[in-house]
């Protein structure tokens, strides 16, 4: 009877160990993104993506975070939203991250729908505390708008959309939900120029159709954490929106000659539980083809 209980513990702790490592261990997945409308200038320009952190820690004031962003070296860095967790008051540690990365990098930030589920929540009075203070540290706020990144003689524009709360569809949810499209996106964004290059961030992947269409040549998501649990040979396993085997949940995924990066993000809210699914840094690189 003793053995059995002693067996049960240690596969409990090992259990534990396990998913600990998973939940603690950072690791960087690179991309390439080839396209004919990268100019060569862009040849090689490194853009490095958070997504998702939830107000996590790596290290004392996430030093292991910035040190790993600084080590890739980026030319900007792009933040696809939930840097906090809409249900808790923990803010200061997104702040912080804010506050010193934005020393280091020019930072691309959109929002997630965490930073709109903490205005409607019962900490909103803090989080009204914690946009005021946001928004004194210098990044560029991409909140439905667009900006020109420029090099030599050439630019690529930089897109940031704000998805509608009413977008995110919860399991036992009563809310009505939105879908986005075309004319939704041109509404907000305004028409593309379809002879540059466009990077669009968008929170979800899930309207990657609408994404293509619209004109994005890349888009750089989050939200969904690589399905939580990962499966061999089948992929992530549950999204935030309580469905099973989301059908974008991690990775790059290209439509006509437009291509999607989603990102497995860093944190994760309430019962933080990653298997298979270690937190990430994207790192994509931008390829002149002509």
């Amino acid at each position: 009877m003793y053995k059995i209980i002693f067996i049960f513990i240690g596969i409990f702790i090992l259990m534990y160990l396990y998913i600990k490592y998973n939940v603690n261990t950072l690791e960087v997945t690179k991309y390439v993104v080839e396209n004919k409308k990268v100019p060569k200038e862009f040849d090689g320009y490194n853009i490095v993506q958070i997504s998702d952190l939830h107000s996590k820690l790596f290290g004392e004031n996430n030093k292991k975070l910035i040190q790993k962003i600084k080590s890739l070296n980026p030319d900007i860095v792009v933040v696809t939203g939930d840097l906090i967790d809409g249900e808790n008051n923990n803010y200061n540690v997104a702040l912080d991250f804010m506050k010193e990365i934005s020393k280091l990098y020019r930072v691309y930030y959109i929002i997630g729908n965490h930073e709109q589920k903490s205005l409607i929540k019962k900490y909103k009075d803090e989080y009204k505390d914690y946009f005021n203070k946001l928004h004194q540290i210098d990044f560029v706020n991409l909140d439905n708008n667009k900006v020109e990144i420029v090099k030599g003689d050439s630019n690529i524009n930089l897109y940031g959309l704000t998805v509608p709360y009413s977008c995110y569809k919860y399991l036992f949810d009563n809310q009505e939900t939105t879908s986005i499209d075309i004319d939704f996106l041109e509404e907000k964004l305004g028409k593309v120029d379809r002879e540059q290059f466009n990077i669009l961030l968008a929170h979800t992947p899930f309207y990657f159709d609408e994404y293509e269409k619209w004109g994005a040549d890349l888009t750089l998501c989050g939200h969904v954490h690589g399905g939580i649990v990962r499966l061999p040979l089948v992929g992530g396993l549950l999204s935030p929106d309580r469905k099973f085997f989301p059908k974008y949940d991690l990775g790059k995924y290209i439509k006509n000659k437009s291509t999607m990066i989603v990102s497995k993000g860093l944190g994760g809210s309430k019962v933080l539980i990653r298997v298979n699914c270690k937190p990430e840094i994207v790192n994509i690189k931008l390829k002149n083809i002509n």
